[in-house]
């Protein structure tokens, strides 16, 4: 591992790397250089604002795979965004070929990840029950919106999931691997957390569908409402009605979930 400065702030990398393009954009003040996807994050000011760049091509020290796969798979994320746009979703400013890579330029945000990997869960238990109810929605309303254009979700998990404590937006980031439908499981074990993975992201050759998604965002009201490790019952802060809602989505038999992300949202609403 090598340590560099970029604007006065360390960067570190396994080997060294010209970051110097960054300057177009400004001058950079925060840097997530810690990522396994292989892309290089930063905080970068200028005449425009505050943008958060996603950059592919650098050595990152804790990805483990080919760096022009990196590359190839940011090229084709820029897609994701600019098809799935959404008030909930992080605005794409642009997605350009630098460096010795590509960067996904994204309009800053203020909004705190919810992911246990951020240690941030608290800011969910400092918003109002109210609120997180309606967090649960917003997520659900976009999923249902991304089902009808025809995509499939793939990772979709808590880190997925910013909120602005103050007003409880919701503004989800991180799509880089969802897929247009029909989408098969070609890997065995998909990408993903396991806390949120159905039983066919496991399956070789299983299908991979909205129903699939549905398990996932069945996790996430718990995230919000309860414990998303164990979905107990008795971890659950919100109605008995909305539980009802995210246990069916839960299930493990694909039959026995809500048919389609649109049922979810709407069951979700009708609990309100």
């Amino acid at each position: 591992m090598i340590v560099t400065e970029l604007d006065g702030l360390p960067v570190r990398l396994r080997a060294p790397h010209d970051l110097s393009f960054t300057a177009r954009w400004g001058t950079v003040f925060a840097v997530l250089d810690q990522q396994d996807s292989g892309n290089l994050c930063l905080g970068v000011e200028g005449p425009a604002g505050r943008v958060f760049v996603k950059y592919a091509g650098a050595p990152t020290v804790r990805y483990d795979g080919d760096v022009d796969t990196a590359v190839a798979r940011a090229r084709r994320a820029a897609e994701v965004y600019r098809a799935l746009a959404h008030p909930t979703l992080v605005t794409l400013r642009e997605a350009v070929d630098v460096g010795a890579g590509h960067a996904l330029v994204f309009d800053w945000t203020d909004a705190t990840p919810v992911g246990r990997q951020y240690e941030r869960t608290h800011v969910v238990r400092s918003m109002s029950l109210a609120a997180r109810v309606d967090a649960v929605r917003q997520v659900y309303d976009f999923h249902a919106h991304a089902a009808a254009l025809g995509w499939v979700a793939v990772d979709l998990y808590d880190g997925s999931v910013m909120i602005e404590p103050a007003s409880g937006r919701v503004v989800l980031c991180d799509l880089d691997f969802y897929e247009r439908a029909p989408l098969v499981n070609r890997m065995g074990r998909m990408w993903g957390s396991s806390r949120f993975m159905s039983p066919e992201e496991y399956e070789l050759g299983a299908q991979l569908d909205e129903v699939t998604n549905v398990f996932a965002l069945g996790t996430l009201a718990h995230t919000f409402l309860g414990d998303d490790a164990t979905r107990s019952p008795a971890d659950w802060a919100g109605s008995a009605a909305q539980l009802a809602v995210a246990e069916r989505a839960v299930r493990p038999g694909r039959d026995a979930r809500w048919p389609s992300v649109a049922a979810l949202a709407e069951a979700w609403r009708a609990a309100l």
